[in-house]
């Protein structure tokens, strides 16, 4: 009968430790994938902030290019700057859909090429105007100017043929974005983030007048405290 006893409270305490164990791994399983969960929704919203930028950017410098194609017709210089695009490729490393990392590094090679190809020709053309601009002869320096800028408006207006194609690849690759940002969100995980949404007070345009309005009697009282 001891011995019968003392088997009982060796299987006891044995059960009891391995459900302390499994539950212990249970609670670590679910934190370690809600944590994974949280830092890619972050990561997802991190990159539609970035190519929506990057849109921006690709606007714009295509617009230079636009102006600098029309100052080449005219035989002038044009001098301006390209502005550099956001990449970052350390984030997808948090996203778990293979198709939208894929696009994300097609999109991001894209626009680096863009950047370089960019970067390159106007570098190359400032070296050669600034040679041309050290011959003596006027006339001679005017027609190098010509012909060279009809050779490098060739290789311009080949560039910006591709702007369409670039857009629509940072456009749909923000849709891939937000689509799988919806998914994320309607997940166990995703659900569970209604816990914390702000129920009462809610930040409204008349609580954020309000604090601006205390703030500023504040410093009107501290400016007149201090005369």
């Amino acid at each position: 009968m001891p011995e019968i006893a003392i088997t009982k409270e060796i299987l006891t305490s044995f059960a009891g430790t391995l459900l302390a164990l499994l539950s212990a791994g249970f609670v670590w399983f679910l934190k370690s994938a809600h944590e994974k969960h949280r830092l890619e929704v972050l990561a997802l919203a991190k990159f539609e902030r970035i190519f929506a930028n990057n849109l921006t950017i690709l606007k714009d410098n295509f617009d230079f290019l636009d102006k600098w194609i029309g100052s080449l017709k005219n035989n002038r210089p044009y001098s301006f700057h390209f502005e550099n695009y956001y990449i970052n490729e350390e984030e997808t490393y948090k996203i778990s859909n293979l198709g939208l990392i894929n696009r994300l590094l097609s999109v991001n090679y894209m626009l680096r090429r863009t950047g370089l190809d960019f970067a390159n020709i106007y570098k190359s053309y400032w070296e050669v105007i600034f040679k041309i601009d050290s011959i003596q002869d006027e006339a001679r320096k005017e027609q190098n100017l010509k012909t060279y800028h009809e050779n490098i408006l060739v290789n311009l207006e080949q560039m910006k043929q591709g702007y369409e194609v670039i857009k629509n690849s940072v456009v749909d690759v923000v849709a891939y974005i937000r689509a799988v940002n919806k998914v994320r969100r309607h997940s166990l995980f995703g659900y569970v983030r209604f816990l914390f949404i702000d129920v009462f007070p809610r930040v409204t345009k008349q609580s954020i007048e309000k604090e601006v309005a205390i703030l500023r009697e504040n410093i009107e009282r501290n400016e007149k405290a201090s005369k």
